[in-house]
Protein backbone atom coordinates (compact mmCIF):
# COMPACT_ATOMS: atom_id res chain seq x y z
CA UNK A 1 0.00 0.00 0.00
CA UNK A 2 1.16 3.16 -0.73
CA UNK A 3 0.12 6.85 0.29
CA UNK A 4 0.75 9.95 -1.64
CA UNK A 5 0.34 12.85 -0.24
CA UNK A 6 -0.11 15.89 -2.78
CA UNK A 7 -0.12 20.06 -0.95
CA UNK A 8 -0.36 22.70 -3.50
CA UNK A 9 -1.87 26.48 -3.09
CA UNK A 10 -5.01 27.21 -5.30
CA UNK A 11 -7.05 30.60 -5.02
CA UNK A 12 -9.15 30.34 -2.16
CA UNK A 13 -7.05 28.45 0.09
CA UNK A 14 -4.52 25.40 0.59
CA UNK A 15 -5.28 22.28 -0.46
CA UNK A 16 -4.71 18.68 0.78
CA UNK A 17 -5.33 15.64 -0.86
CA UNK A 18 -4.50 11.97 0.31
CA UNK A 19 -4.75 9.35 -1.80
CA UNK A 20 -4.39 5.53 -0.91
CA UNK A 21 -3.32 3.08 -4.40
CA UNK A 22 -2.84 -0.60 -4.95
CA UNK A 23 -1.01 -1.42 -7.85
CA UNK A 24 -1.70 1.70 -8.99
CA UNK A 25 -4.96 1.79 -9.11
CA UNK A 26 -6.38 4.88 -6.38
CA UNK A 27 -8.49 2.75 -4.06
CA UNK A 28 -9.43 5.55 -1.52
CA UNK A 29 -8.50 9.64 -1.93
CA UNK A 30 -10.31 12.37 0.68
CA UNK A 31 -9.27 16.10 -0.25
CA UNK A 32 -9.74 18.70 2.40
CA UNK A 33 -9.65 22.91 1.78
CA UNK A 34 -8.28 25.26 4.26
CA UNK A 35 -10.97 27.69 4.77
CA UNK A 36 -9.30 29.97 6.84
CA UNK A 37 -5.74 30.71 4.94
CA UNK A 38 -4.28 32.90 7.57
CA UNK A 39 -0.62 32.88 6.58
CA UNK A 40 0.55 33.36 10.44
CA UNK A 41 -2.33 31.15 11.91
CA UNK A 42 -1.10 28.35 14.37
CA UNK A 43 -4.26 26.71 13.84
CA UNK A 44 -5.77 26.12 10.53
CA UNK A 45 -9.52 24.50 10.45
CA UNK A 46 -10.33 22.47 6.61
CA UNK A 47 -13.51 21.56 5.50
CA UNK A 48 -13.09 17.66 3.80
CA UNK A 49 -14.77 16.91 0.57
CA UNK A 50 -17.26 14.58 2.65
CA UNK A 51 -18.55 17.73 4.58
CA UNK A 52 -16.81 17.32 7.36
CA UNK A 53 -14.37 19.76 9.33
CA UNK A 54 -10.87 19.10 10.45
CA UNK A 55 -8.85 21.21 13.53
CA UNK A 56 -5.22 21.05 12.71
CA UNK A 57 -1.72 22.79 13.89
CA UNK A 58 0.41 23.49 11.32
CA UNK A 59 3.45 22.78 13.20
CA UNK A 60 2.40 19.50 13.41
CA UNK A 61 3.06 18.87 9.62
CA UNK A 62 1.53 17.69 6.55
CA UNK A 63 1.86 13.80 7.49
CA UNK A 64 -0.33 14.27 10.73
CA UNK A 65 -2.93 16.50 8.60
CA UNK A 66 -3.02 13.03 5.86
CA UNK A 67 -3.55 10.80 8.99
CA UNK A 68 -6.24 13.07 10.18
CA UNK A 69 -7.88 12.71 6.39
CA UNK A 70 -7.58 8.94 6.35
CA UNK A 71 -9.78 8.73 9.88
CA UNK A 72 -12.34 10.44 8.35
CA UNK A 73 -13.01 7.35 5.70
CA UNK A 74 -15.27 4.62 6.74
CA UNK A 75 -14.64 1.42 5.08
CA UNK A 76 -17.04 -1.20 4.28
Amino acid sequence: MHANINRFSVRKGVMITVQILINGRVILARSARNVDPKVDAEDSTYKVDDGSIIKHRRADGAVKLAKKLLDTIEEV
